[in-house]
């Protein structure tokens, strides 16, 4: 029984292969989409603008031939220039010869669009700055400490002036980190420019990250500023409490003397009621949670 079964097993395989290569020798039709690819550039000179970046293929061939197309490495379509400068106008067919690929073993019914304009430009550098794409998800209780850094922040860019006039920055691609602990660096490409070559292609992301708490910081000084020289402006309470809210790691190199507070005159005098909120200034990084009293009581006094 179990021999019938390999017998049988085998006489399916066979019949399956021999279908399979009876269709594939049988000729077809098929649409191909193909990146366009310019060559024999004259030395330092790009492809500025193009009315082209990829041809619609209608080619007709063996079965297996193009099984093969579609399993091989991504092909392109040759258009060369011959070291010729300026602007081009051709019809997309008279490259056909140029693509060994594709006369060889196809036939080539129809091409679309039927023709490309290019222009040949000098190839000229430029300087841009990066900019960040991120987007960051902290894991509860924790969160940013730091700038974003961007290594190197500024990358070089290679082509045709008319594109290169064009582009002010570069932007990383789109990265999300998520459920953030702890501090991040890591490599992310740049977006690819049409038609330019960017240099390098990655740059280094950076920021610390740590758990974020509350502090208090008791005792503050409150200054009064901006006071003329015949006035006074004395202050109840002369002191306050800050709660700031920040890394652990960040807070714990505080100290009162990281936090300024102070009242202005001039805002003092616009007031009626005898008391201010006082202006809070705090490191970078860290937020204000609480201030108390939250509003003092002062007195203008005249020399």
């Amino acid at each position: 029984m179990k021999n019938k079964v390999i017998t049988i097993s085998l006489i399916a395989l066979f019949s399956i292969g021999l279908w399979i290569s009876v269709a594939l020798s049988q000729d077809y039709i098929t649409t191909v989409i193909v990146p366009v690819q310019y060559s024999d550039l004259p030395p330092n000179y790009s492809i500025g603008l193009t009315s082209v970046d990829e041809v619609y293929l209608q080619i007709k061939g063996k079965g297996w031939e193009l099984a093969k197309l579609d399993l091989a490495r991504r092909v392109e379509f040759n258009i060369p220039v011959h070291k010729r400068v300026g602007h081009h106008k051709n019809n997309i067919s008279d490259f056909i010869e140029a693509n060994s690929w594709l006369t060889n073993t196809f036939q080539v019914l129809d091409i679309a669009p039927s023709q490309v304009e290019y222009d040949v430009e000098k190839t000229g550098t430029k300087t841009i700055k990066v900019g960040k794409n991120i987007n960051l998800v902290f894991k509860p209780g924790y969160g940013i400490v730091s700038q974003v850094s961007i290594e190197p922040a500024t990358v070089e860019i290679s082509g045709p002036s008319q594109l290169l006039n064009k582009i002010d920055s570069v932007k990383t691609q789109f990265i999300e980190f998520d459920d953030i602990s702890d501090n991040i660096s890591a490599d992310v490409p740049l977006e690819e420019i049409n038609g330019i070559t960017v240099s390098p292609k990655k740059c280094k992301v950076k920021f610390e990250v740590q758990k974020i708490v509350d502090k208090t910081f008791e005792g503050i000084e409150v200054e009064a500023r901006s006071v003329p020289y015949s006035k006074e402006l004395v202050l109840y309470p002369g002191k306050i409490d800050v709660v700031l809210r920040g890394g652990i790691n960040t807070l714990g190199k505080l100290s009162n003397d990281s936090i300024k507070a102070y009242v202005d005159y001039w805002s003092a005098l616009k007031e009626n009621s005898g008391s201010i909120e006082p202006v809070v200034e705090i490191p970078k990084f860290t937020t204000l949670s609480d201030i108390q009293p939250n509003k003092i009581e002062y007195i203008i006094k005249q020399h």
